[in-house]
């Protein structure tokens, strides 16, 4: 470990954005790109600015892309742990997940991938249900590991599904639900960035001479759990925690 200052950061909406998204004047940076190496994600100009303040720092993803997402984004680079898939797998520096974490989530894996088979079979009667057409869901799989089920559509979509789901996925399994713009993910209880963050942190303490110091940076309420095990919390603007807390 080359620094003693640690920063915990989703990705998506915290330091990069799509070009729809990015609502302050100047030019953007390309960030990252799409399976067709097209440009889809940027830095605005404050994003760089915050990055520059983080060289010193060692920059640890916490994300929900999965292990190839993150592989497309450009910057910013990173040479230590990462956390992918809302937090369902924790990865070494070269790519491998670490194997403790992997044992426990491939126990929890047998219980809840059926779980995640019958929701989907919920959310198609819905679609049917409501004629939500347009609607795509599916699961996500990192490392050939069920992680999460997405669903993209419009937000009256996500809002007819969530009135389905929740109250079996939430209420009944004891999974939880993450909801930003277009996109809805359903996960299950080890796809949990706060409970990562802790294990890596603890992984992190075991290294250092010094106690580190952590800084967590997030725009999601599902990001709330990861920021509040660090010492520091830092949102952006307009960000889902920024509007629940200010607005």
């Amino acid at each position: 470990m080359k620094h003693s200052v640690f920063v915990f950061s989703d990705l998506d909406d915290t330091l990069l954005q799509t070009q729809r998204k990015c609502l302050t004047p100047g030019p953007l940076t390309e960030a990252a790109v799409d399976k067709e190496g097209r440009p889809l994600s940027f830095h605005s100009q404050e994003q760089l600015l915050l990055l520059q303040i983080l060289e010193s720092c060692t920059l640890i993803p916490v994300t929900g892309r999965n292990l190839a997402a993150l592989g497309r984004i450009r910057s910013p680079s990173f040479s230590s742990y990462r956390i992918t898939s809302h937090g369902a797998l924790v990865w070494n520096a070269d790519d491998t997940l670490i194997p403790d974490w992997e044992r426990g989530i491939r126990q929890e894996v047998v219980l809840w991938e059926p779980r995640m088979q019958h929701l989907l079979t919920i959310i198609e009667d819905c679609q049917r249900a409501e004629n939500l057409v347009d609607l795509r869901f599916r699961i996500i799989y990192d490392a050939e590991i069920p992680v999460y089920l997405s669903i993209k559509g419009s937000p009256e979509q996500l809002s007819e599904v969530e009135k389905v789901v929740t109250p079996l996925w939430v209420r009944e399994m004891g999974g939880a639900v993450h909801r930003n713009d277009h996109n809805m993910a359903l996960l299950p209880p080890y796809a949990d960035k706060g409970k990562a963050v802790k294990y890596l942190m603890a992984l992190i303490r075991e290294h250092c001479a010094q106690p580190p110091l952590f800084v967590g940076m997030g725009d999601s309420l599902t990001d709330i759990p990861f920021l509040r095990a660090c010492h520091y919390a830092v949102t952006p603007q307009n960000s889902q925690i920024h509007q629940e807390i200010w607005e």
